[in-house]
């Protein structure tokens, strides 16, 4: 389960560090896409394998709207490569998706890790308490497990 919050900067060149106790998690050549909400997902390779073939698989390909999300996603993601310095680079389509400046916050999302400028996150995560209360009313109850039902 990734979780946390990392604050760090993305360098003029458009490289940026993964936290290492995300890093450890999500193994090597992450997978690094566009997200809701501008900003980046980052996945295991493997679950962005199986992520991309649940969700799109049974997609019509002749339907011009259904295809809209996986040309999008698939198009601007791509397999992350550290350099010796143990930084990633960027896209410079991905930094626009994300508004990314200076300052950026790394974010575990328990099956996913997000990339998000400091500016973006701020805004989105600076709730009160009652509206807080509102967003755990949104998360579906636990299923029973069936076998021991």
């Amino acid at each position: 389960m990734f979780f946390g919050e990392y604050r760090h900067q993305i360098d003029e060149k458009g490289r940026i560090r993964i936290p290492p106790k995300l890093k450890d998690m999500l193994g090597d050549h992450p997978f690094i896409t566009c997200g809701a909400n501008n900003c980046l997902i980052v996945l295991p390779k493997a679950d962005a394998d199986r992520i991309f073939d649940e969700r799109f698989r049974s997609l019509d390909v002749l339907d011009p709207d259904s295809s809209k999300s996986v040309r999008i996603m698939a198009s601007r993601g791509f397999i992350a490569e550290e350099d010796k310095a143990g930084r990633i680079l960027l896209p410079q389509n991905l930094i626009r998706h994300a508004k990314i400046g200076k300052n950026v916050v790394t974010i575990g999302a328990y099956n996913r890790v997000e990339i998000w400028s400091e500016e973006n996150w701020n805004a989105y995560s600076d709730i009160d308490s009652d509206a807080f209360d509102e967003c755990l009313r949104t998360v579906p109850p636990a299923r029973e497990d069936k076998q021991n039902a």
